[in-house]
């Protein structure tokens, strides 16, 4: 049944199943849930998720071109994009037993850390799949319209958490609103998202898996050499290193993003679901938009445009105090980070081949998690420092600056 859909639509299907995990887990529900019910002081939530982060981040760096390489040079993606899938949805569910209480953060915080990696780096082998799925000519297209599929699946989700158990006075399904159960859920209804929608991507990859006897330190090896070779000073080095740096940025605003909004603007659970579905709606539309275009004025122009853009919102949401602006800011924000994201994948693809695509996106994971603990740290630090989280937000406009002047050197690729 799933076989006869068409092959754009399964793709954009992954997309749909797994951008949940993001929105609700680690952007706006549990982070905000993190702060409020288990930590209670904004500042000290902040350092505490940074860290985690950061930790996650290495670990995606260092094991993401190791695996991706070694899946390229036994053929095996389909054995671990499942595997990383399943595991990342068995920690959303884990979000259950995150009880009110601050004796518990240890356990939210290694939850968060081993839960995100894992999802990270099923996205490795997914965004390896990107060429299989799409002409090379149309890969900007595939890349935004999968994209704008995450943000509307990431929409649907929001509003099942809303309007299903966060607002209603009786909850959906009988769950009590005691020791926060209407918001625990939303681990578990994550979960049970990721698993079902993913599954006809999974089962339309190839069942095909090892082919070759080269071992994991082969592929370690080789994969060292190519980072030497790589960062030699190519143009595929300028623009991981460019989009190592802009990419931190980004990360810590979706990290970050609902704290910001809960610890300084003081908005309620709703507020911040509502926010949430705001940004992904414009999100969403900036990554359908853009991808008509991107196949025509090329990724790089699409991405310079986004940052840019990026860069003067942000900067007004750090001035301004009324809640009101800031929700027309944000959202205005999101129309932008959808485009960088899809296009940042599109240009990335144009290095692809059949025989290094998960060892392309590997790297890709890692300019994109490598020094993303900078973006946290920077943030902690200065929160630290401050004692505020508008002052520590202010860092994430230093990280999108020099990744737009670096990216402004880097010639793009015609398809390999």
């Amino acid at each position: 049944m799933f076989l006869k859909l068409k092959s754009w639509i399964i793709y954009c299907l992954y997309d749909w199943a797994n951008s949940p995990f993001a929105t609700v887990i680690i952007t706006f529900i549990f982070a905000a849930y993190f702060e409020k019910a288990i930590i209670g002081n904004p500042e000290k939530a902040s350092v505490l998720w940074g860290w985690a982060i950061s930790i996650s981040s290495f670990l995606i760096a260092f094991m993401g071109p190791i695996l991706g390489k070694f899946a390229d040079d036994n053929y095996n993606h389909r054995f671990w994009l499942t595997f990383f899938t399943i595991l990342s949805s068995i920690g959303a569910a884990l979000f259950w037993f995150a009880y009110p209480r601050e004796s518990l953060a240890l356990y939210v915080l290694v939850l968060v850390t081993l839960s995100n990696t894992f999802f990270e780096l099923a996205g490795v082998f997914y965004n390896s799949m990107l060429v299989s799925f799409s002409s090379k000519k149309k890969v900007g297209k595939l890349s935004g319209q999968s994209w704008a599929a995450g943000y509307v699946g990431g929409i649907v989700c929001l509003l099942i958490i809303l309007f299903g158990f966060v607002q209603p006075e009786t909850p959906l399904f009988g769950i009590e609103k005691s020791n926060a159960a209407n918001i625990r859920i939303a681990g578990p209804i994550v979960a049970l998202w990721f698993l079902l929608f993913s599954l006809p991507f999974i089962l339309s990859l190839s069942k095909r898996t090892i082919t070759s006897n080269i071992k994991l330190k082969d592929s370690i090896l080789s994969i060292f050499y190519n980072l030497k070779e790589i960062f030699k000073g190519n143009n595929k080095g300028k623009f991981l290193l460019a989009r190592m740096i802009y990419t931190d940025g980004l990360n810590t605003l979706f990290a970050f993003g609902g704290m910001y909004a809960a610890g300084t603007f003081g908005m309620t659970f709703s507020e911040i679901i509502i926010f949430g579905i705001a940004i992904n709606i414009t999100a969403g539309l900036g990554a359908l938009i853009f991808s008509y275009i991107d196949d025509l004025i090329g990724p790089k122009r699409v991405i310079i445009i986004s940052l840019l853009s990026i860069i003067i919102i942000g900067f007004l949401t750090l001035i301004i105090s009324d809640k009101s602006y800031f929700l027309i800011l944000g959202s205005a924000l999101g129309f932008f980070i959808g485009p960088v994201q899809a296009s940042s994948r599109s240009f990335m693809a144009r290095y692809v081949d059949l025989k290094n695509k998960g060892e392309i996106f590997g790297l890709f994971a890692l300019s994109g998690k490598v020094t993303a603990f900078l973006g946290p740290l920077l943030l902690s630090i200065t929160v630290i420092i401050f004692d505020s989280q508008r002052v520590g937000m202010g860092s994430i406009i230093i990280f999108l600056t020099v990744g737009f002047l670096l990216l402004l050197r880097v010639k793009e690729p015609k398809f390999l």
